[in-house]
């Protein structure tokens, strides 16, 4: 086996390179019994990995191993402190935990079928729930470490095709939110109490469903809520300043915040409608 360790990160740059390096020393020895395709996934992936990140890798497999083979494999390539996890995810996956050579790491196995079933309706426009349109972008960000053409071939079908059905859902939720009377009067009336609790909760929703319907827009897959805004400094066809101006809107008094998120809103809009879908 290979258990060259890579050297202790030191800039931003390195730490992310070190956890890909870990990543690489688990591909390099993983028998192919427990990995027919291996992926590491999530920030480490986008090249967004800090100090403060875990690594994640994914195991592909047709027949998925017992615990105590992978959890063996993992202790055996230095991992500390596992826990494991005997529920499986809603997408069928199941996963350990622990500390691997100073990185906490998340190690995830699934088969190729689980996957499949998972994908497929997404793929399909009939999944509309943000929490599993992630696994989307997930698989599309991947860094492949190996593969036996399974998972290259979902990464060309998610970067190639998005549904319009899911594109047209997001279009149809945000203009129905915009033009919700009702709404924008409740927003008028919390700006006016100072119940900044409640707008806050109201003008976040707006702004994620903005930000959910500029993706679909520009056929890109939605990550975790945590990385929204930094994926879409990317986006090509976004409203002018639009970082900015949500950074303003949670700066400004209440009654002006309410008038700001709702002129983004529908800026948004107006550029969905302006492409022609």
């Amino acid at each position: 086996m290979n258990h060259q360790i890579p050297f202790p990160p030191v800039s931003q740059s390195e730490t992310n390179e070190y956890r890909i390096q870990l990543a690489q020393m688990l591909a390099r020895n993983c028998p192919p019994t427990l990995a027919e395709s291996l992926a590491i996934t999530g920030s480490t992936a986008r090249g967004l990995g800090d100090a403060a990140s875990d690594l994640e890798v994914n195991f592909w497999v047709t027949t998925l191993p017992g615990h105590d083979e992978r959890l063996d494999w993992l202790v055996s390539m230095g991992l500390r402190d596992p826990v494991v996890h005997f529920r499986p995810r809603a997408d069928q996956s199941v996963w350990i935990n622990g500390q691997f050579h100073g990185v906490a790491l998340e190690a995830g196995w699934q088969t190729f079928a689980a996957l499949d079933a998972s994908l497929t309706p997404i793929l399909a426009g009939a999944v509309f729930q943000r929490k599993v349109l992630t696994l989307a972008e997930l698989i599309t960000s991947a860094l492949l470490l190996r593969d036996n053409g399974q998972i290259a071939a979902w990464q060309t079908r998610l970067k190639e095709e998005y549904p319009a059905a899911l594109r047209a859902q997001l279009y149809e939720d945000a203009l129905k939110r915009l033009n919700d009377p009702e709404r924008l009067a409740d927003a008028r009336r919390l700006a006016q109490r100072g119940e900044v609790l409640a707008l806050v909760d109201m003008l976040r929703d707006d702004i994620t469903l903005m930000m959910r319907l500029l993706y679909a827009l520009n056929g890109r897959w939605e990550a975790g809520q945590k990385w929204t805004l930094t994926l879409a400094d990317g986006l090509p066809i976004m409203p002018q300043n639009w970082r900015a101006r949500i950074h303003e809107i949670f700066a400004a008094p209440p009654d002006t915040a309410v008038d700001l998120c709702h002129a983004l809103l529908a800026e948004a809009i107006n550029l969905y409608i302006e492409q022609g879908y």
